[in-house]
C-alpha cells in the first residue's frame, strides 16, 4: 500500500496520541508525505520515523498543551493540522462504571481534544488557513451496552467537530472527524483472538478489520489540499460496519 498523499509536503502536523495505534500509523503516512510531524504522547514510541519528533504530553492539561504549541510555533513558525488521537477506553455500563472512570475518560477523550483545537486555533485563525482532524469512533455514532463513557466521549466529538466546523469554518480553518471501525491496535489486542472480536469482525461488510494504515491515510487526506472544500464531515473509516446491520453468525 503507498502511504504518500499529495498536498502535504512542508505542512508541520501534531499529532496527539502519536506514539502507537492510529496515532503512530498517521504520523508515518503524513512523514511519508513530506510533512514534518510532531508525536505528542504520555510515553515515547522506538518506532517514529524519519521526519516525526516526540514531545511528550499529557492531552488532559491545559497548561501543557499550550505549552506544547507554543514551542512549535517558536521552532517552526507555523502550524497547518492538528490529528487528535489521544484516546482512552474503559468498560463498564451505567450502574457498574467507577465515576472516577468515567471522568477520566472525557478527560482525556473529549476535553483533551477541545484542548488541542483551542490551542492551535488562534493561530490557524490568524493565517486563515489549517486542518483539524478528530479521532472519533462507530461507537460514537451507535451505541453499545457496556462501553458507556467510551460511547458517550466519542459521540461528543463528533458533535464538537460540527461546531467546531462552524466556528472556524469563516476563518478558513476545516474541521472534520473520522470514525473508525474494528482496527487492529494495541487498544483492541485483547480482543483479536477472542470469539467476541471474530463475530464483531464479521459484522463489517469487507469481513476484515482494518488497519491503522488505512485510517492515517483517511486522515492525512482530511489534513491534505486534496481535501479543501471538505469541512464539518464524520468519515467512518469502519469496512461498512456502519452502512448496514449484519449479525453475525
Amino acid at each position: 500500500m503507498n502511504p504518500f498523499i499529495s498536498g502535504l509536503k512542508d505542512k508541520v502536523i501534531l499529532v496527539t496520541g502519536g506514539a502507537s495505534g492510529i496515532g503512530l500509523a498517521t504520523a508515518r503516512v503524513l512523514a511519508a508525505s513530506g510533512a514534518r510531524v510532531v508525536c505528542a504522547d504520555l510515553q515515547q514510541s522506538q518506532d517514529l520515523p524519519q521526519g516525526c519528533e516526540f514531545r511528550r504530553l499529557d492531552v488532559s492539561s491545559e497548561k501543557l498543551t499550550q505549552e506544547l504549541v507554543a514551542s512549535m510555533l517558536d521552532r517552526y513558525g507555523q502550524i497547518d493540522g492538528l490529528v487528535t488521537s489521544a484516546g482512552i477506553s474503559r468498560v463498564g455500563d451505567l450502574e457498574s462504571m467507577a465515576l472516577q472512570e468515567w471522568e477520566q475518560v472525557l478527560q482525556v477523550n473529549l476535553t483533551g481534544t477541545m484542548l488541542s483545537a483551542r490551542a492551535v486555533a488562534s493561530h490557524m485563525k490568524q493565517r486563515r488557513q489549517g486542518s483539524i482532524v478528530a479521532i472519533a469512533s462507530i461507537n460514537g455514532m451507535l451505541g453499545n451496552p457496556s462501553n458507556l463513557a467510551y460511547c458517550t466521549s466519542k459521540g461528543a466529538v463528533i458533535q464538537m467537530v460540527r461546531s467546531l466546523a462552524a466556528e472556524l469554518g469563516p476563518c478558513g480553518v476545516r474541521v472534520n472527524s473520522i470514525s473508525p471501525g474494528y482496527i487492529h491496535t494495541p487498544m483492541t489486542i485483547m480482543l483479536d483472538e477472542q470469539p467476541v472480536g471474530q463475530a464483531f469482525e464479521a459484522m463489517h461488510l469487507l469481513k476484515r478489520a482494518g488497519k491503522s494504515q488505512e485510517v492515517g491515510n483517511a486522515v492525512a487526506f482530511l489534513l491534505s489540499d486534496m481535501s479543501s472544500f471538505i469541512t464539518g464531515v464524520n468519515l467512518p473509516v469502519d469496512g461498512g460496519f456502519s452502512a448496514a446491520k449484519v449479525i453475525a453468525i
